[in-house]
């Protein structure tokens, strides 16, 4: 990637939850590895790029961005937006934490790296669908990301078929409310520890499908794996809901095996389950069941030798296209 990038404090990411203390939640396919950029001028409507553009966009809330190292103006590039969780952080840690960094130049897409509002406590948040975390439902997130997505695509070269959202905790719930609300933008998203609005009805306008992934551990004590009635969907019916709406045949998932993805737990501990019968075409959805793992999982490093969340969550990303 051409930004150098500051990691100081991605351990402390650890104390990240999604809305508050662990009290406050009580009350398609898989891609193959590799560059997955795409040829052509993709959506950006035949514009004469730079080669060495700005690494960061907006004005009254800039945001950084990532481009690989041999970044070409020439091609359009696959754009993913990392949206972090409830807590004193920033995009840019929460990409460290999930070794998206690395990624950048290994699968050859731009990354946008927003923050969200920074409240009186110190800590940032997103306006996510429902429950998380703007109660009073003041800051339009949602047109700020869009804004962005736009911004980006008016900056880099970007394929506007595949643009996708990948977010933790308040950005998992972040992620689903654009995927509601700006579906049209959306092309996947990728929802860590998230969940999203207790009543599908709010789901509005999704006016396209939008493929999900929705990943969460069973032992998350911050965002239950199981839901909270009239909060927030559990992870197997939010998955559902997402693949419903995709026309997708809910009875008839796949599991696609176990992998090990934390080494905090023993063995295969993530089941991986595909929705796949019966959707629209290129739209799917998926649920990753981390068998006792936390809110906060340490996830496998690219270069541990072992399976990378950061490797197959974008590939399962990248797979997608509109």
């Amino acid at each position: 990637m051409k930004r150098p990038v500051i990691l100081l404090g991605i351990l402390s990411i650890a104390v990240l939850v999604g809305c508050g203390s662990d009290q406050s939640a009580t009350p398609g396919n898989a891609g193959a590895g590799g560059r997955l950029g795409g040829g052509g001028m993709g959506g950006s409507g035949g514009q004469v790029f730079s080669a060495d553009p700005p690494l960061e966009i907006g004005s009254e809330r800039p945001a950084l961005v990532d481009i690989p190292t041999d970044y070409d103006p020439t091609v359009a590039h696959p754009l993913i937006v990392i949206l972090h969780g409830f807590g004193p952080f920033t995009g840019e840690i929460q990409a460290g934490f999930l070794g998206m960094l690395e990624m950048v130049d290994a699968r050859g897409f731009v990354m946008l790296l927003p923050d969200g509002t920074l409240n009186e406590n110190g800590d940032r948040f997103w306006n996510g669908a429902g429950f998380c975390c703007d109660p009073d439902d003041a800051i339009d997130d949602v047109g700020y990301l869009t804004g962005l997505i736009e911004e980006a695509k008016q900056t880099y070269n970007i394929d506007d078929k595949r643009v996708y959202l990948m977010g933790h905790s308040n950005g998992g719930f972040m992620s689903f409310r654009m995927a509601c609300e700006a579906s049209e933008v959306v092309t996947a998203i990728v929802s860590l520890a998230g969940s999203t609005f207790a009543d599908a009805a709010d789901c509005q306008p999704a006016t396209l499908p939008v493929s999900v992934l929705a990943v969460h551990g069973t032992n998350d004590a911050t965002i239950l794996y199981d839901g909270v009635a009239d909060a927030y969907p559990g992870a197997v019916e939010t998955a559902e809901t997402f693949a419903a709406a995709a026309g997708c045949d809910t009875a008839a998932s796949s599991v696609l095996g176990n992998i090990d993805l934390i080494d905090a737990v023993d063995g295969d501990e993530t089941e991986q389950v595909a929705y796949t019968e019966g959707c629209q075409a290129g739209i799917d959805a998926g649920l990753w069941t981390i068998q006792d793992g936390p809110h906060v999982p340490f996830f496998n490093a690219p270069s541990s030798g072992k399976p990378s969340f950061a490797e197959l969550a974008s590939d399962w990303l990248l797979a997608h296209s509109r």
